[in-house]
């Protein structure tokens, strides 16, 4: 085996950049495909590299058969995506990857060891490689150095961290991709398909990359910084011929289009939603969105191709918190795209976040007040979460409100800061109770219950739904999923302390 891509068994969170939630911590708990392994593999079996991924986290695989299966495995390479929540757990099984192989190339990605590849490289052997920014390129011209010794220097390969003369090299950051047609499909074929399904449903779900980049500049997000600002839209038709595959293929009909603004150009929207339906491929998709890149045409015209709900930052009830963040819209327009979801017969998600240093009851409790106002079908409460590279670690890391000893505890449900009126204690209450007394509603019941519109769906709401009061009643702190590594219950493996993140302007 030339290159094993995993996701390791160091707790299930979402590990694309802009996202790094918890799965048990969200609403929606659903486990998607970890797609960004999957395009990296699909560029690797391209060039001719022999790849395979395991999705560890979402198996549920214990460290030491994980260990059992890499050992069996032996690749020469090993790849992974890391999050600022399982940091500090992933350089620890990277540690026992190492052990059992020995000459075995460990390469890392990630937003978070972006902003802090040099202090990783220099103070833990066991990474040997770090890339940045969009990096599938970038894997494969370092495979085809190392597995295929082509005489491409290492100084030339861009977008690549690495140690040389005692030091951290980092070669001149690598473009990105302009044309995202020229990228091959992922590989799903390497998946567990079974593992990841719709927790409505109960069929197997799978995302697409649609796009890529944000031009917004919001404080507390990566995602400009890890996907760019321009946005990169893919051809329709290389789109809708992915979606026709995915069908054809795998009989998979639920979708996630992931992008940071799926509606951004509504031109390229509506020539979709025409593909989409004239095709009849009948699939059930959702999408990520702003509430100020929407009307109701659009809304109309997803409806009709299969888009059953749209995901929203709406971030603050407060009209302060929203200038401050730099979200660029106002109250009344986060009203205005609820009601025309409403309306369209799509279902909406809210994402507020919360917890900014200038924030004080008054802040929250507008923020309570949108929520009620709007009345989403799924909802989320964040607490601002301090990810490297972000303003918003640079403002917490100078007021003295950061808690670094807390970013690997539970990403966005573990206060990770304070703010200068609110303890994080307090913001970990005040998250649990907001919640609880949205989620309790009985008008809010009774409408999940009745859109559910089946017996199976109606099933999974009252599962779902039991589950998740059951953690917030259980008044249980979050924290790491493991906290160390043994291959077997004799030997202990302590678990690795965390770089400090650094800061940089967004």
């Amino acid at each position: 085996m030339d290159v094993l891509l995993i996701q390791p068994p160091t707790g299930s969170y979402r590990r694309d950049d802009r996202c790094q939630s918890r799965v048990e911590d969200q609403t929606i708990q659903v486990h998607f495909p970890p797609m960004d392994l999957a395009h990296h593999a699909a560029v690797l079996e391209r060039d001719g590299f022999e790849c395979a991924i395991r999705d560890y986290s979402t198996a549920g695989t214990p460290v030491g058969r994980a260990l059992e299966e890499i050992g069996g495995i032996r690749p020469k390479m090993v790849f992974f995506s890391s999050t600022q929540p399982t940091q500090a757990n992933d350089l620890a099984f990277a540690q026992r990857i190492k052990d059992l192989l020995g000459e075995v190339t460990v390469v890392l990605r990630g937003e978070s060891v972006t902003f802090q590849d040099q202090v990783i490289l220099s103070e833990y052997p066991q990474v040997d490689f770090i890339l940045r920014g969009e990096s599938e390129e970038t894997l494969s011209e370092l495979a085809s150095l190392l597995l295929k010794a082509k005489p491409i220097p290492l100084e030339e390969i861009a977008g690549l961290s690495f140690r040389g003369g005692g030091m951290t090299i980092r070669t001149p950051d690598r473009p990105f991709i302009k044309d995202l047609n020229r990228l091959p499909w992922p590989a799903r074929h390497l998946l567990d398909q079974s593992l990841y399904r719709s927790p409505e449903t109960g069929n197997t779900i799978t995302t697409l990359y649609a796009a890529r980049g944000c031009p917004y500049p919001c404080i507390f997000c990566p995602a400009p910084l890890a996907s760019g600002r321009p946005v990169r839209l893919r051809a329709v038709s290389d789109l809708l011929a992915e979606i026709r595959h995915c069908v054809e293929e795998y009989g998979i009909r639920e979708f996630l289009f992931h992008g940071d603004t799926f509606t951004y150009s509504r031109e390229w929207v509506l020539e979709l939603c025409r593909a989409i339906e004239e095709a009849g491929l009948r699939i059930r998709w959702g999408c990520n969105s702003r509430v100020d890149t929407i009307d109701p045409e659009m809304l109309r015209a997803m409806k009709r191709a299969g888009c059953w709900v749209i995901g929203f930052g709406v971030e603050s009830g407060h009209e302060e918190t929203l200038k401050r963040v730099r979200k660029a819209v106002k109250r009344e327009k986060i009203v205005e795209a609820f009601r025309m979801c409403r309306e369209a017969g799509i279902r909406s998600h809210a994402f507020f976040v919360f917890g900014f240093p200038w924030e004080t009851e008054e802040h929250l409790a507008a923020d309570l007040v949108l929520a009620r106002e709007i009345d989403p079908d799924f909802f989320d409460f964040n607490i601002a979460y301090p990810l490297p590279g972000t303003e918003l670690l640079a403002m917490v890391q100078n007021e003295s409100l950061y808690h670094e000893e807390r970013v690997d505890q539970g990403g966005y449900a573990v206060p990770a800061t304070r703010t200068h009126a609110l303890s994080a204690e307090e913001l970990d209450r005040w998250r649990r109770k907001a919640l609880l007394s949205l989620y309790l509603r009985p008008s809010y019941i009774a409408r999940t219950l009745w859109l559910a519109g089946s017996p199976r769906k109606t099933f999974n709401y009252i599962r779902a739904g039991a589950r998740r009061l059951r953690q917030l009643l259980s008044n249980r702190r979050s924290s790491p999923v493991i906290e160390e590594f043994p291959a077997d219950p004799a030997e202990p493996l302590p678990r690795a302390s965390l770089p400090e993140a650094k800061a940089t302007g967004a």
